[in-house]
């Protein structure tokens, strides 16, 4: 599954998920900018300065639901037309609260995946005195929905050495054995994409357990970990950062890594992603383009296993001085990648795209609409993208069918609407509609589709 919750407001403007630009140069001095690498994943807005010292305690967890909250059932399985919203209130879960003071926080994610939703909220307090350096402690539980409207009390994770420094939950994804969540630690400060610093997985989306990683992933540089029903996959680099790296499990829990694709020597691993056809690594491989210099060529490689690969060279896919090359689930039936290019000698940057049902077969999309530049959020059933509106207002919601073909939904009833002074929002597709939450928890609506 694809990460599924996508933050606005803040990150207007930057194109997110699958449409991705392509960093051209690093600002910063002493960084170095390779001839590829992974897409980062987008960073929720609050960000520590100090690295944690203690848990915060995470107090009472009750967590009354109104009694008017409306029943719903499960959306529609053919086209959607429209969006009926439910304005709930605060009923998502309200703990753990930071202590006071300056710097404190609390941060909200929310998944959606095909039997249900999960949240998970963590609270931030920053705590110094005359005697102590500045520092945060931290407490995150996790909660679960069925329809989106009615949550579990929040129960403490089990971070162990994770919460001793800042770790978001990034991307929730859902494979064969049930869900995977990833916790990530902050961008590097050049600007690199942020690496993976623990996985949880649950059956049920209730109850999670930590994954005891090998020693290989656990020194690694992960920066990219999705699944779908064939099973769960995670790409990255191995401790040198320097040579790639592919790891597959049938579980979430055994990892094991898998052989890179043949010839292994130049080739540029961006990402992965798992569905109902297998496996598919997206990057790209080097071409000699004469004099001694390289270029590289958009490349995509399928597997029904993920331990042998077989080489799929879009249509049209053309060598440049720097590729980056991402794929991703509309559904568990359909992918979409992307191949960002840069070329030095005339200083452009181009973009193609591609479609495929089977991982093996790609035909190129000439133009996406420019709603794609958002994360397309999935159940695994089909596509949906939750928009910003230009100017605040109302957000856009659309399918997305597995060409891309995009349609916006109309709306009705009580939704989020954006504005200078309204709070962030993370949203999620779950089996009955959209979910869209504030990032401080007080505010949280269901869009219920209509066909």
């Amino acid at each position: 599954m694809d990460a599924i919750a996508s933050h606005h407001r803040a990150w207007a403007g930057r194109l997110r998920g699958p449409i991705a630009v392509l960093a051209v140069g690093c600002l910063v001095a002493g960084c170095t900018a390779a001839a590829a690498s992974p897409s980062p994943t987008t960073t929720p807005e609050f960000s520590p300065a100090a690295s944690a010292s203690a848990q915060l305690t995470i107090g009472p967890t009750s967590n009354p639901t109104p009694t008017t909250l409306p029943s719903v059932g499960t959306a529609p399985a053919g086209r959607w037309t429209g969006i009926r919203w439910i304005a709930a209130g605060p009923v998502f879960p309200q703990t753990p609260v930071p202590d006071a003071g300056e710097g404190s926080s609390v941060q909200i994610s929310v998944f959606g995946w095909s039997r249900g939703y999960v949240g998970f909220r963590t609270a931030v307090s920053t705590i110094s005195s005359m005697t102590e350096p500045l520092a945060e402690k931290w407490a995150m539980v996790s909660t679960a929905s069925a329809d989106g409207l009615r949550w579990t009390p929040g129960k403490a994770l089990d971070a162990g050495d994770v919460m001793n420094s800042w770790v978001y939950m990034s991307e929730v994804a859902e494979g064969p054995a049930g869900l995977l969540a990833v916790g990530r630690n902050p961008a590097a400060m050049c600007g690199g994409p942020p690496t993976v610093k623990a996985l949880w997985t649950s059956p049920d989306g209730q109850t999670w357990t930590r994954v005891q990683l090998p020693a290989d992933f656990a020194s690694a540089r992960v920066y990219t970990v999705d699944a779908g029903s064939a099973g769960y996959i995670a790409t990255g680099t191995l401790k040198d950062e320097v040579t790639p790296a592919v790891w597959v499990s049938a579980d979430g829990r055994s990892w094991h890594r898998a052989a890179l694709p043949k010839p292994s020597t130049g080739v540029i691993v961006d990402g992965a992603t798992a569905f109902a056809g297998g496996y598919v690594i997206s990057g790209a491989h080097p071409f000699e383009a004469g004099c001694g210099e390289s270029e590289y060529v958009p490349s995509l490689w399928w597997s029904a296993d993920g331990n042998s690969w077989t080489q799929t060279k879009p249509p049209g896919a053309m060598p440049a001085d720097s590729v980056s090359v991402t794929v991703n689930r509309i559904s568990d039936r359909a992918l979409v990648a992307i191949a960002q290019q840069w070329n030095a000698t005339s200083l452009v940057t181009s973009q193609q795209v591609w479609v495929s049902g089977d991982g093996r077969t790609w035909n190129s999309i000439k133009s996406p609409s420019s709603l794609l530049s958002d994360r397309i959020l999935t159940n695994g059933q089909r596509g949906v993208v939750v928009v910003q509106a230009a100017g605040g207002g109302p957000p856009t919601i659309a399918t997305v069918d597995d060409d891309l073909t995009v349609t916006t939904l109309g709306q009705s009833g009580q939704g989020p609407v954006d504005s200078d002074t309204s709070t962030e929002w993370t949203s999620a597709l779950g089996p009955t509609g959209v979910l869209v939450v504030s990032v401080d928890g007080l505010n949280l609506w269901l869009g219920v589709p209509t066909g």
